[in-house]
């Protein structure tokens, strides 16, 4: 039998029922061929096998009777195809093609089934986050074999703040142990289903490793505190979300939840995000969306009637959130008047305006800082002349400071005068002029030198800023001649 005619090789033999089930324990293969009458063990048991230990796999009977119970038995154990002999080479191919396509639709249809219970299971876990526990959810946890009996939450972010978390999610996915993930909102959420803190806390860290590594981008963690009710899942969301802003504090970039380090505060999952996100907004100097996002968040407030006091808290956040940040750019404080005006708000319209005279004032005090402005303008160019001849790009830069492109390219123009781009460029070719006066190196391997890995587009942007070619202002400078522009 030319197996290799329709993509198949034989992956063994067995002299008997007993042989052919011991070597399915050990092996790999997707279709099986059996005479139904042999010794030991028929054929049948061999189905019988394959029907409750990898039901996925194909069996295909052969037999010289025509026997209807026989018949019957095969349906039974799902027998992919049942032959009578004397069979022939066309015969058993069709059954084993036959095989091969249910094989593959049926492979096909686990996937999608995988795809769709993933799917159904993060929604899940997005309402968990989201609403208050019920007790109707504790059949879908069942479904979905979410043992929240004693668990951990940890948020992962990417620093800094991006919407395309999709390698830090594959990242966590891969390595994470005894745990499932979702993505909520710009961060990825892990439940770790057991309490042992030391090999999150290590999973953790070799999360953060690996991502360095691979994507060259670094992450920060929040963990919660230990949990032992599905009930209070939501909390431990929350607590992992606002441990995220006290890496600040850390030394690494994994902190833990410590109730010592807010005020009493009891923030949804939803609250603490709005939080988080309005808190890297502002560090990212993106007022208009910072300011877009208050209003939402008071909006919510006023559609949900939420307590008056635990409103105030949430703008007491808001409030430590500010005099954080005024800490993190050495700004003078906040007056705690803002706090006072907080706490004091005798309806939500005065707690509302209590709070936009707050981020005004943050947003003031952000803008007219020149010196943090001219401070990260001076630490782009320092990036830049340290590594010229590398692939310098916004993206790049922005990244290795911390901060969003956008805001590099507006605080870099307003600052320097000149876009990024420009700036590189003269940079570049200022070195290039240094090398071509001091030394006698090829001019495309000084091109190398400065970045430029395209001798030919080195020599056009050479000519557009000094005027000449670079073989032309080499010639100029050995002859004493200074006919070009600077």
């Amino acid at each position: 039998m030319n197996w290799n005619a329709i993509d198949c090789e034989v992956a063994g033999t067995a002299n008997d029922g007993l042989e052919a089930i011991e070597f399915l324990k050990n092996h790999e293969a997707d279709i099986i061929i059996t005479d139904i009458r042999m010794p030991e063990a028929d054929g049948l048991c061999v189905a019988k096998y394959v029907f409750e230990n990898c039901p996925e796999k194909k069996v295909i009977l052969l037999t010289g009777y025509a026997d209807f119970e026989y018949a019957q038995t095969a349906i039974h154990y799902n027998v992919s195809a049942f032959i009578l002999k004397p069979t022939n080479k066309k015969e058993l191919f069709e059954a084993v093609q036959t095989a091969q396509k249910q094989l593959v639709s049926s492979k096909r249809q686990f996937k999608i089934a995988k795809e769709e219970d993933a799917f159904l299971k993060e929604q899940f876990l997005q309402v968990l986050t989201d609403h208050a526990y019920k007790p109707q959810f504790e059949e879908k946890l069942l479904a979905y074999q979410l043992d929240l009996d004693h668990y951990y939450v940890a948020a992962f972010r990417l620093i800094p703040y991006h919407e395309d978390i999709s390698s830090l999610k594959k990242i966590i996915i891969d390595e994470k142990e005894n745990a499932y993930c979702y993505r909520y909102n710009n961060l990825i959420i892990t439940v770790y289903f057991h309490s042992d803190f030391g090999r999150i806390l290590a999973n953790c860290n070799e999360i953060e490793a690996i991502m360095r590594t691979l994507d060259s981008r670094e992450i920060s963690v929040g963990i919660s505190r230990l949990h032992t009710a599905p009930a209070t899942f939501r909390q431990a969301v929350s607590e992992a979300i606002r441990a995220l802003t006290f890496n600040f504090y850390a030394e690494n970039n994994v902190s833990v939840f410590s109730s010592e380090k807010m005020e009493n505060c009891d923030l949804t999952a939803e609250n603490s995000l709005d939080l988080f996100q309005f808190e890297n907004l502002l560090l990212d100097w993106q007022f208009a969306e910072a300011e877009i996002l208050l209003r939402n968040i008071f909006a919510k407030f006023k559609r949900n009637f939420l307590d008056a006091q635990e409103v105030k808290n949430i703008c007491s956040q808001i409030y430590y959130i500010c005099s954080r940040i005024t800490i993190k750019k050495e700004l003078p404080a906040l007056s705690t008047d803002h706090l006072t005006a907080i706490r004091s708000a005798c309806d939500i319209f005065a707690l509302e305006q209590a709070v936009t005279t707050l981020f005004c004032d943050i947003r003031d005090s952000l803008n007219d800082t020149s010196t943090t402005q001219n401070q990260l303008a001076e630490k782009a160019m320092q990036y830049i002349r340290e590594n010229l001849s590398s692939d310098l790009s916004l993206e790049q830069i922005a990244d290795h400071l911390h901060i969003s492109a956008s805001h590099l390219s507006r605080t870099f123009k307003k600052t320097a005068n000149i876009s990024l781009t420009d700036h590189i460029n003269q940079v570049r070719i200022d070195r290039a002029k240094e090398l071509l006066r001091g030394t006698d190196i090829y001019i495309y391997a000084i091109s190398e030198m400065v970045g430029y890995h395209d001798a030919t587009y080195f020599s056009s942007i050479f000519k557009k800023l000094a005027g000449v070619s670079p073989s032309e202002y080499r010639n100029l400078i050995s002859s004493d001649q200074v006919s070009f522009r600077n």
